[in-house]
């Protein structure tokens, strides 16, 4: 069987837009990150050096933790499935307007510094029974 130029051609072409194909699927955003917020709290995006919360089992563990103001508190996810952690409205701040975290796949995680004292009821908004309660005293 002769191979024309034109069939070489199209081989390379087709091999090349396989492996850029391939090589798209490589790029990912990375598992921890944080949204804008309002100016009296901090987002990072790296762990934090205070206490972890478990997600496991469709479930916050602990479900309310108790910390002093200006700690870092950090979502670890050790489910299969994903979640997204969204802060509950108080008073005159919206559902999701003090920290929302970015949907979050097995092993990723999300910090947040809670630096004014309080009570932070959250939830996962895709799967909202879930709840938990930060405390900063």
């Amino acid at each position: 069987m002769r191979h024309t130029p034109k069939t070489v051609h199209c081989a390379i072409l087709v091999v090349v837009l396989v492996v850029c194909i391939a090589l798209s699927g490589c790029v990912s955003k990375s598992p921890l990150s944080a949204n804008p917020v309002t100016p009296t709290t901090t987002p990072i995006e790296l762990p934090g050096t205070g206490p972890t919360i478990t997600i496991q089992n469709l479930a916050f563990t602990p479900a309310t933790i108790t910390v002093p103001r200006g700690t870092i508190v950090t979502w670890m996810n050790q489910d299969s499935v994903n979640h997204l952690i969204v802060s509950d409205a108080q008073g005159s701040v919206a559902q999701g307007t003090l920290f929302t975290s970015s949907s979050l796949p097995k092993g990723a995680g999300y910090s947040f510094k809670f630096n004014n004292p309080g009570t932070y009821p959250y939830h996962c908004s895709i799967h909202p029974s879930m709840k938990g309660t930060v405390i900063v005293t």
